[in-house]
């Protein structure tokens, strides 16, 4: 149960949202808490018996609301004369409640002239059992109260959380590939942010490959030319690294991304590495990471994709996949249900224009394939508004240690 929710579970039934209830079946939108019922029983109150002629008209209001406020993606469904059913795909508890309680505020203040935390009726979900929804309220004070942490305090306190010797061990990791080149393994967090609502959706692990001789990066496009062993220990390197971060199994957490290789996760033995971590038990992965495949592209069979993708989407929290920069960047993804899409920065050339311009098309080519769509390894929140204009959902930014006892030693 999220900090904004009330004890007192109340059971109603969701009439006519057969198609709705078929969508939230088999995802986790109502462990993460982003299921909600709306109510607007009290424009319906103060409205008597001018209810049946207003009634037409506070339906198309909160549809425009919804319109305007949620995602192509987002699930919103009447269940009643005065109950909505709402599902935010792309952001996690209090976000995602907070959105409910803005979309009934702004429909209170235009039909009443007011809203009173008394008359924001929005209950959480915890339940769905086959028409049956098992909600409880929201405290509005709470959760209109909620302020989240900077994103850069967020990503440092999750550095501190951890101990330190034991992050320094993980990191950084080097390594004799199978033709000899030694190369080296250095972990950063960054801070992934909803631009809708400038809150941390999640926590992203970025792995940097160089050459330890020039120190020249190897981008994860050249991991063609790595041997299969090479790419399982980069990968099993991030596994061990995300373990630090993945917190206890009872207590609720903020996602991680994991970039991961497809062509690991393509065999049984990747896929049972990815849940066979010590300190990542299948639980944790399977609520708490989301996967991002970082090699896919057009020499990826679609049909070995989709198997994929299926296969490791039923261990993990959802699976992404970054897309390459071209004329058809999607098409490697066409047919594939993923959570999301993301592009790295660095794999976008050119001056300042000609990279806003880079995401503006690729932003524009991925529209409507998947719930996120995110930019990530940001070098300033500067960009974050070029982000949003491209299209972009989120948005993840390097976040540089502040704690001195966190602070990497000389190479």
């Amino acid at each position: 149960m999220s900090s904004g929710e009330s004890s007192s579970i109340e059971r109603i039934t969701a009439g006519g949202a057969a198609a709705a209830l078929e969508r939230l079946a088999g995802t986790d939108l109502v462990e993460r808490g982003c299921v909600t019922v709306i109510s607007v029983n009290a424009i319906r109150k103060r409205s008597g018996e001018r209810w049946p002629r207003k009634r037409d008209a506070v339906w198309a209001y909160l549809g425009k609301k919804f319109d305007e406020h949620l995602a192509y993606q987002d699930i919103r469904h009447r269940i009643g004369e005065t109950d909505f059913l709402v599902a935010v795909t792309s952001e996690n508890g209090v976000a995602a409640q907070a959105l409910s309680l803005k979309i009934l505020e702004e429909a209170l203040l235009f039909f009443l002239g007011v809203a009173d935390f008394a008359d924001m009726k929005v209950r959480a979900v915890s339940a769905i059992h086959g028409d049956e929804l098992a909600c409880s309220d929201i405290e509005p004070a709470r959760v209109a109260g909620h302020t989240p942490a900077p994103p850069e305090e967020i990503v440092v306190s999750a550095y501190e959380a951890v101990d330190p010797a034991e992050e320094r061990r993980r990191n950084p990791i080097s390594f004799v590939t199978a033709s000899g080149q030694n190369l080296r393994i250095d972990f950063s967090l960054e801070d992934a942010v909803s631009l809708r609502h400038k809150v941390t959706a999640a926590l992203r692990i970025e792995p940097t490959v160089t050459h330890i001789s020039s120190g020249r990066a190897v981008p994860a496009r050249a991991f063609a030319k790595l041997s299969d062993d090479d790419i399982a220990f980069i990968d099993r390197a991030s596994l061990d690294y995300a373990a630090l971060f993945a917190g206890a199994e009872d207590k609720p957490q903020t996602p991680l991304i994991l970039p991961l290789s497809f062509r690991t996760l393509s065999t049984r033995k990747g896929r049972q590495a990815l849940i066979g971590v010590e300190g990542l038990p299948p639980r944790r992965v399977k609520t708490g990471i989301m996967v991002e495949l970082i090699d896919v592209d057009r020499g990826t069979p679609e049909a070995r994709l989709l198997e994929v993708t299926g296969l490791v989407g039923q261990l993990c929290k959802g699976v992404l996949v970054r897309l390459q920069p071209g004329r058809d960047a999607v098409g490697p993804v066409k047919g594939a249900r993923l959570q999301g899409l993301t592009v790295a920065i660095v794999d976008l050339a050119g001056t300042d224009s000609q990279i806003a311009s880079h995401m503006l098309n690729l932003a524009a080519q991925a529209r409507g394939r998947a719930p996120v769509l995110m930019i990530h390894g940001l070098p300033s929140r500067g960009y974050l508004d070029v982000a949003a204009v491209a299209g972009f959902t989120h948005a993840s930014l390097k976040v540089a240690r502040t704690a001195p006892s966190l602070a990497q030693p000389a190479a």
